[in-house]
């Protein structure tokens, strides 16, 4: 697994958190993984998805909450952007930009406006989240996602 540190930035209330990390997979199974109710359960949460600009890409949290909104960019294999709607949250944008390397991906995860208050656990969310991803693609059974947030939170602050 990377290291995979990401850069939060912080502009008066709001907040972006950004990622590169460079996949060992063909970009076309990272895509999947991204925009598929399969590929998105097996890293993130179960989803579901309407993918067309418009169409809507919903993440079950369980009882956090119901996350995700209406596509707002799509340019399949390489964009997907979405409103990400969270429970109690201000509306934020996320980002994922793919760009094929050999066999291998990079993804960027742009996530912007975001409340800056929560610039912290996003960061370690997400790094969390695509640890989990990372090790997906690889085929390997990623360890326990709480364990991994609160190791990475200090991180973050």
């Amino acid at each position: 697994m990377t290291d995979g540190m990401g850069m939060v930035t912080r502009q008066d209330d709001r907040a972006t958190v950004r990622f590169e990390r460079h996949l060992d997979a063909a970009i076309g199974d990272v895509w999947a993984a991204l925009t598929t109710p399969a590929g998105l359960g097996s890293w993130l949460a179960p989803a579901t998805v309407d993918l067309t600009e418009g169409g809507e890409i919903d993440i079950d949290f369980g009882e956090e909450g119901l996350a995700g909104g209406p596509i707002t960019a799509l340019d399949a294999p390489t964009l997907l952007e979405y409103q990400w709607r969270f429970p109690g949250e201000p509306d934020s944008v996320l980002r994922f930009a793919l760009t094929p390397d050999d066999e291998r991906t990079i993804l960027v995860l742009d996530h912007r406006l975001l409340p800056a208050d929560q610039a912290m656990g996003y960061g370690a969310g997400w790094h969390a989240h695509l640890d989990h991803l990372e090790a997906r693609l690889a085929g390997r059974e990623p360890g326990v996602w709480a364990d991994r947030f609160r190791e990475l939170v200090p991180h973050y602050l």
